[in-house]
């Protein structure tokens, strides 16, 4: 039976859009071989709620939703954005991303604004940068790069928040067992390579405090 993991992100916002504003998310960049709904994508189009986009080997592709917001999509990676809004999250179905949210709209203290979710685990996450890498079919790697999360399993398996101004990463394996989670080594990823996604949307890393 497989389990689902969601990563919720929440990420406290210089300057937040109202709930159900209209919003606007675009391929900001890309490289190599990427497909939006199966077909070519070019930077400038438009991505719509529910998207499929996947990205080939030695390819990427970012898109930007509400200007402030953005999502790297690594090489052979298979995402596809949430169905209602693409600022509600996202299904990571093989592959990398990276994010860095600063514009997410607003909710209550403690509330979930941003989901992703993975085939193999369940956690929650709040935080304004961070890493999720669907490793094989039984792990998944997450990095809270700088901010806070909250990591859960959908059957209670554990729960634990997280909080890091500069790295702090876990694997979340299944087994016969069930859900685990581990600490694991800084992989795929250097300050050089998050900070170089926020510069994409104009943001700098404080990696001296916790973005939250």
């Amino acid at each position: 039976m497989k389990m689902v993991i969601g990563i919720m992100v929440l990420a406290a916002a210089v300057a937040v859009l109202p709930a159900r504003a209209a919003e606007k998310a675009s391929i900001a960049y890309l490289e190599g071989t990427v497909t939006l709904n199966g077909s070519p994508a070019s930077v400038g189009d438009d991505v719509p709620a529910g998207a499929l986009v996947q990205t080939g080997a030695d390819s990427l592709c970012q898109i930007v939703f509400n200007a402030r917001n953005i999502i790297h999509i690594a090489a052979d990676t298979t995402l596809r954005l949430d169905p209602a809004l693409v600022s509600r999250g996202a299904t990571l179905q093989k592959g990398t991303i990276a994010m860095v949210l600063r514009n997410l709209a607003p909710a209550g203290p403690g509330d979930i604004r941003f989901t992703i979710k993975t085939a193999t685990t369940v956690a929650g996450v709040r935080g304004t940068c961070f890493l999720v890498k669907v490793e094989d079919d039984n792990n998944t790697y997450i990095c809270c790069c700088n901010g806070a999360i909250h990591l859960e399993g959908t059957s209670g398996e554990f729960t634990r928040n997280l909080a890091a101004p500069h790295h702090r990463e876990v694997r979340v394996t299944k087994s016969a067992a069930g859900l685990s989670m581990t600490a694991a080594p800084m992989l795929y990823h250097s300050d050089a390579d998050v900070e170089a996604i926020a510069a994409r949307i104009g943001e700098k890393i404080d990696w001296t405090k916790i973005d939250k």
